[in-house]
């Protein structure tokens, strides 16, 4: 085999590894993070969490909501925290998000609410304000509480008029295209359709509060996903557990598969990037970036 020819060989090698599949239970890379570092959070079974700046904050499977103690995030802290204790918290919700100082939530009538009074010094906050709309699952971003969320007909919206003495904002905004699920951060917008098709909003890339220009689907296939700072997380149906990191092109990917360990809905904390997830077993489970 001549020079030109072993190089030619290793170069088609090399492309066909580094390639994406498109179906979720191939996606993969020629790198993984094990399961070691995952730590199991102990106290109860729930069905949704969110982490950010705020903190973290869970329901469970009778829609109780919790928040979790010690884990509300000082202004520059890098040094994630698995917190101490869960707290109830009043009210029901089926789905949360925490943002950078406020959490958004909806509840099994699809309501919206956000917490009111939430600060360093009262994490908890004092009460739901309820916001007009309906929506099944809403996200917030935990850099800028830009509001995104998809409705029971997977008609996609995004809240205008947030500011910083306006955390309710004014009317909300329709965006074009169908989403399952939808995430708001740094990285930008990402969702997922119902058929698990993965989809970055062109123009969001550190700016969720713009509405972007249009939908750009991306390799692979997902049911839940999250973004945080130049990173995005995901899992398959299939309970697997895929990463990749963000750049100043997010509309490109390159899917590192996390191996032993099955989860059902994932979130990061922008903040430190710290991960958050529900396994299947509804443990809470959580580990210090990647």
């Amino acid at each position: 085999m001549t020079l030109t020819t072993l190089l030619l060989t290793v170069l088609l090698f090399c492309v066909t590894v580094n390639s994406v599949p498109q179906e979720a239970e191939q996606l993969s890379s020629d790198s993984e993070v094990t399961a070691e570092g995952w730590m199991d959070v102990k106290g109860r079974h729930m069905k949704w969490v969110s982490t950010g700046p705020a903190g973290v904050w869970a329901v469970d499977m009778n829609d109780n909501i919790y928040y979790r103690r010690d884990t509300y995030n000082m202004p520059n802290q890098r040094i994630p925290s698995k917190g101490s204790r869960w707290t109830n918290v009043d009210g029901k919700l089926k789905q949360i998000s925490v943002g950078w100082n406020i959490i958004w939530g909806v509840n099994s009538g699809d309501q919206i609410f956000y917490r009111t009074g939430v600060s360093p010094l009262n994490p908890e906050g004092t009460g739901w304000q309820s916001v007009g709309g309906g929506l099944k699952k809403v996200g917030v971003s935990p850099v800028s509480n830009a509001v995104w969320g998809v409705n029971s007909h997977d008609e996609i919206f995004t809240k205008l008029g947030i500011t910083g003495t306006n955390q309710q904002g004014t009317a909300w905004q329709q965006i074009d295209g169908a989403l399952s699920d939808v995430s708001v951060d740094a990285a930008g917008v990402w969702g997922v359709n119902n058929k698990g098709l993965i989809h970055y909003r062109l123009g969001t890339f550190t700016n969720p509060h713009y509405p972007g220009t249009d939908w750009k689907i991306v390799p692979g296939k997902l049911v839940n996903i999250d973004s945080g700072r130049g990173i995005i997380w995901g899992v398959n149906s299939a309970q697997n557990v895929f990463w990749s990191r963000i750049s100043t092109s997010p509309g490109r990917v390159n899917w590192h598969h996390v191996s032993g360990i099955k989860l059902k809905q994932i979130s990061v904390n922008s903040n430190d990037n710290s991960v958050w997830a529900i396994d299947g077993s509804d443990r809470v489970v959580f580990r210090r970036g990647v």
